[in-house]
């Protein structure tokens, strides 16, 4: 393998996360899986291939947030002929599918509700997300759930671990550990079973809720990444600090981030709603995590259906595969993929793309780096067939800003519409994309 790119490339994210249709009626994540869903994916895996992405991270191939008590019954048939399908599919295509999977938290709120036995009676913060690693119960249930999701029928190449969103136990016994050491034991004890049962498996970590940038955790940060093949930093704390390359020189395993910058894919959105290229930003903090030793890294499922996600997604994946291409020819390159434009053309609307996400980026409080956009509450029950409030023009502008913007995407879309595309349908699909901001941006007004 060549030694001048990314040793693990990784797209990752929930399963419908790159859906060309929204769910806006399904509770958060939806895992609906139907015929126009797998269509998706085989465009997503087609694209992987093409790029170079080896590695796909999915979450909510078997439950959501809710592991059952009866295991062996977590999917139907039904449910388990797809998961077998998505895995041949990546394989057919020399991919490899690593699965998301919380420990000790995220998806055990069921079993925590019906075994209160691995949560620790005087616990009172997270009662209902988290078990407590001193309570027995606690790990016999997560070793059934990796005994379950190792079952060589599913075809699975690995898991990628997280166990700090939902927070953590502070019961007496764990308070006496700090944040870092809590999650490097249940995360080293998970990872290192996993290992002595398949020791071919890919097993990665990804620090949502943990930081590593603290130096007087270090030592746990550390020690942890001995257990695993890659680690991942969310918000890019450690590189605005100025220890990331230090960092990277201490840890045992490959580290890296996950791609600077991406729109958290909205569920309840038509994906024609928004206009965010970040593919620039994107590729421009991946080189720096290369740059800085880092040789793991995730970029985030885009709905491909939107034209400038998927620009900012082979930005990032190009980068993934050629670390020293420069920012803008990375965008070239995408634009160029998804486009069909050549030549001076090309430069033209590559040139265009960036002044689309240098429109909202000059404007907006996200900074590269930040890790997820989100466009509107990731939870919204009040009006779900719509979603919420496109929170990343409402709250991250300001009222004169919102109205700067908007002179500018009405400027851009007058541009892009006199252009002449060969890809007329993407051209088309990326005026709705602007007409769908737009359209936010008058609502606030």
């Amino acid at each position: 393998m060549p030694e001048n790119r990314f040793r693990h490339r990784i797209t990752c994210g929930w399963l419908r996360d790159c859906a060309s249709e929204p769910t806006p009626t399904s509770p958060w994540p939806s895992l609906l899986w139907d015929e126009q869903m797998m269509k998706d994916q085989v465009r997503m895996l087609d694209a992987q291939k093409e790029t170079g992405v080896e590695v796909n991270s999915v979450w909510g191939l078997f439950v959501g947030r809710e592991w059952p008590s009866d295991l062996a019954n977590t999917i139907d048939a039904g449910r388990a002929e797809q998961v077998r399908w998505f895995t041949d599919e990546a394989h057919k295509r020399g991919l490899k599918v690593v699965l998301g999977m919380g420990i000790y938290s995220w998806g055990f709120d069921r079993i925590i509700r019906e075994h209160p036995e691995v949560t620790a009676p005087d616990n009172a913060n997270a009662k209902e997300h988290v078990m407590c690693p001193f309570q027995p119960a606690a790990w016999e249930w997560q070793r059934h759930v990796l005994d379950y999701v190792m079952d060589p029928k599913w075809g699975l190449d690995g898991l990628s671990m997280q166990s700090a969103d939902q927070g953590r136990c502070k019961c007496p016994s764990c308070a006496k550990r700090s944040n870092a050491e809590h999650h490097a034991d249940i995360l080293m004890r998970s990872a290192e079973y996993v290992r002595k049962n398949r020791p071919n498996w890919i097993i990665g970590t990804a620090c949502w809720g943990l930081r590593v940038d603290e130096p007087e955790e270090m030592a746990h940060i550390i020690r942890m990444s001995g257990s695993f093949d890659y680690l991942l930093e969310v918000s890019e704390l450690s590189a605005r600090k100025g220890v990331r390359a230090e960092l990277v020189k201490k840890l045992q395993c490959p580290f890296g981030s996950v791609g600077g910058a991406f729109v958290e894919p909205p569920q309840h959105y038509h994906r024609l709603r928004w206009f965010v290229p970040l593919g620039h930003g994107a590729a421009e903090a991946i080189a720096a995590v290369y740059r800085d030793g880092g040789r793991a890294n995730e970029i985030y499922y885009r709905p491909l259906y939107n034209p400038v996600e998927e620009v900012s997604w082979r930005a990032g994946a190009y980068v993934l595969s050629e670390p020293v291409l420069t920012p803008r020819e990375a965008v070239r390159r995408a634009v160029g993929a998804v486009y069909g434009s050549t030549g001076q053309d090309l430069d033209v609307l590559t040139d265009w793309m960036i002044r689309g996400e240098k429109a909202y980026l000059s404007r907006s409080t996200f900074k590269i780096g930040d890790g997820p956009l989100s466009l509107e509450f990731l939870v919204w029950d009040k009006n779900p067939s719509v979603g919420s409030p496109p929170i990343y023009l409402r709250d991250r502008m300001t009222p004169e800003q919102r109205k700067d913007y908007g002179v500018e995407l009405r400027q851009l879309r007058g541009e892009l519409a006199a252009m002449k595309v060969p890809n007329e349908t993407a051209k088309d699909l990326t005026l709705k994309s602007i007409d769908g901001a737009l359209a936010d941006l008058m609502a606030l007004l």
